[in-house]
Parts: structure tokens; C-alpha cells; sequence
């Protein structure tokens, strides 16, 4: 039976995956002329972090819970990343490559800080074990 860390990092997979592939279909919300800028490069990462948390969601509840709470803290330096970088500026490129802008940075911000919590939540069952 998954755990509940197991089932979340299912579900956020399958959040990052969906990110990924509408990424490359004209809508309003992700894309190079959507309210969230992304490029084949920041499509990529949306599809690398899918696959990351189907590995951790088959290798376990603890895989699972780590790598929430260490992708979480990721998030949350590269959301305070592009507000260093993108300065006044509405979008740029995070270190040259990838495409963001202020919609970008808060939801990195806001996405770091939920995921890092919900490690913490679905990893309490395992204090219990």
C-alpha cells in the first residue's frame, strides 16, 4: 500500500508532467506568451522534476519525503534567484537558460514552501512507525 508521501509525490508528478506537455499547446497560463514564461529549457525542468518524483514515489515513503523537503528548498532558491537576477525587469533568463519572470519567482516561492510542508506533513507517519 503507498504511503501518503508515496501518493503525493504520484500526484505532483503528475502536476509537473501536465505543466510540461501544456507547455507546448497555445493556453493562457504556461508557454513563452503565457502568464507563467517558460522555454524548452524551463519545459525540460518541469519534466525532469516530474520524473524525479515518480522515482522517489516507487523507491518509498522515505525517498519520497526527503526528496520533497530537499526539492522544496531548491524551489525556494531559485525563486529568490530570479528576484536577484530579474532585479526591476518583468522577465529574463535564470543563469542565461532558463526563461522566468515575477509570475514565475512567486510561484517557485510559494510551490518551495508548500512542498517543503507537505514533506514535513506526509513524513510525520514515519516518526510513528
Amino acid at each position: 500500500m503507498l504511503s501518503l508521501a508515496q501518493k503525493i509525490a504520484w500526484a505532483l508528478a503528475g502536476v509537473f508532467a501536465f505543466t510540461f506537455a501544456i507547455a507546448f499547446i497555445p493556453n493562457p497560463l504556461v508557454g513563452s506568451e503565457a502568464v507563467f514564461k517558460t522555454n524548452i529549457g524551463h519545459d525540460m525542468v518541469h519534466l525532469l522534476t516530474a520524473l524525479g518524483f515518480v522515482i522517489v514515489a516507487v523507491m518509498g515513503e522515505k525517498a519520497s519525503v526527503i526528496f520533497m523537503k530537499s526539492f522544496g528548498l531548491v524551489y525556494i532558491g531559485v525563486s529568490i534567484l530570479g528576484f536577484i537576477m530579474l532585479g526591476s525587469t518583468e522577465e529574463g533568463h535564470l543563469l542565461g537558460i532558463i526563461h522566468i519572470n515575477a509570475a514565475d519567482n512567486f510561484l517557485h516561492l510559494g510551490l518551495g514552501a508548500g512542498i517543503i510542508g507537505i514533506g514535513f506533513f506526509s513524513g510525520k507517519s514515519m516518526s510513528k512507525a
